[in-house]
């Protein structure tokens, strides 16, 4: 979509915007044009409007991280999201948490961010996505042993169906690996499943 329409399609949504009871989604996509627009601080209004009624929305978070990193504020804003996962209780922060730790990772801070993925697959004992992300980190640093226990740890984890997380092959077909496969016999007693499990 070329700038001209771009400013159209916000001109268009306007009117939509002005009442009090517009709908999270059509805000959050202003914001998205404003970005795109070039209109940074006009955007992070939008969004910080938004996370006045949606303190901890995961989308809205995501759209702010992208836009206060394009603008070099890396560090405010990992500052800014580390302070929202603190005063969250465990149990209620893992996407902030994986969001958070990506952004570290990002940043550099490999170290912390392998703490904070084991911190989360701790608190999270039915989700195998800490463990995927971070044997994701564990592949970027070569450490291919490390890679295939996450794996497996990950595999063990299973929902209230008894059905591992599809994304546990996915990323063992990213890393090129033939999976970490149990061999065993199938454990009934794993008490793990991933939020969210039907995500692509």
């Amino acid at each position: 979509m070329t700038l001209e329409r771009l400013q159209e399609a916000e001109v268009v949504l306007q009117p939509w915007l002005s009442g009090r009871s517009t709908p999270r989604e059509l805000t959050l996509f202003k914001a998205e044009l404003q970005r795109r627009n070039g209109q940074p601080e006009s955007a992070r209004r939008s969004l910080h409007l938004l996370l006045q009624l949606h303190p901890n929305d995961l989308q809205v978070l995501q759209l702010l991280v992208l836009l206060d990193q394009e603008l070099g504020r890396q560090r405010q804003v990992t500052a800014e999201l580390t302070t929202r996962f603190m005063g969250l209780e465990p149990g209620q922060r893992l996407e902030i948490g994986l969001l958070l730790a990506d952004l570290l990772r990002q940043g550099g801070s490999d170290q912390t961010a392998m703490k904070l993925y084991g911190q989360l697959a701790t608190e999270n004992k039915t989700d195998a996505r800490p463990l995927l992300a971070l044997a994701l980190l564990q592949q970027e640093r070569g450490d291919s042993e490390a890679v295939h226990t996450l794996l497996k740890q990950a595999r063990e984890r299973r929902n209230f169906n008894g059905r591992i997380n599809p994304l546990i092959d996915v990323v063992s077909a990213q890393l090129g690996l033939s999976a970490a496969r149990s061999t065993g016999s199938e454990s009934t007693s794993a008490t793990a499943s991933l939020e969210g499990s039907d995500r692509p």
